[in-house]
């Protein structure tokens, strides 16, 4: 039986209010979120401490009035169920299809998804990004983090989309 992941890719968010300062560090540490001139890429992960630690009181106080955390982790999950099931309704008898979210800043990050896809034995994957639109700093970042993790550290999946990749 042929075995399809599908990613279901977001940018993730805290769950917790001692989420919020490691949460903005990821996202601010991003080079695709703040450019800097290649003369300081080495200050990106300075600037994104000091940026996470000026910004989580105000945004610990904007989560706390939607109860205390973002709500994406928990919606993006029974969005993968959903389509999960929807799938594997669907699908011949010979391909089962297994959801995966994957979130770029926090918690499951996209290494876990891979992990649990490879323990899983996906031997092909479908990336479904959740963003509105196309954008470098969001997209674009994701597919970056997904397709380099898929690379190092997961080279059999990784190879078989090498050139079906676009």
């Amino acid at each position: 039986r042929h075995l399809v992941g599908v990613f279901l890719l977001n940018l993730g968010g805290p769950e917790s209010a001692e989420d919020v300062e490691p949460f903005l560090y990821n996202l601010f540490a991003d080079p695709d979120i703040i450019r800097l001139p290649p003369v300081l890429t080495g200050a990106q992960t300075a600037l994104a401490w000091l940026i996470a630690k000026r910004r989580a009181p105000r945004s610990r106080a904007a989560y706390d009035t939607i109860g205390g955390g973002s709500p994406i982790t928990r919606y993006t999950r029974a969005q993968a169920q959903l389509l999960e099931d929807a799938l594997n309704e669907e699908a011949d008898d010979d391909v089962r299809f297994k959801c995966y979210v994957a979130m770029r800043y926090w918690r499951p990050f996209t290494d876990e998804a891979l992990d649990q896809a490879d323990e899983d034995g996906v031997s092909s994957a479908v990336i479904l990004p959740l963003y509105p639109h196309f954008s470098i700093s969001t997209t674009g970042s994701s597919l970056r983090a997904l397709l380099a993790e898929m690379q190092a550290s997961h080279p059999r999946l990784f190879a078989a989309h090498t050139g079906k990749i676009t």
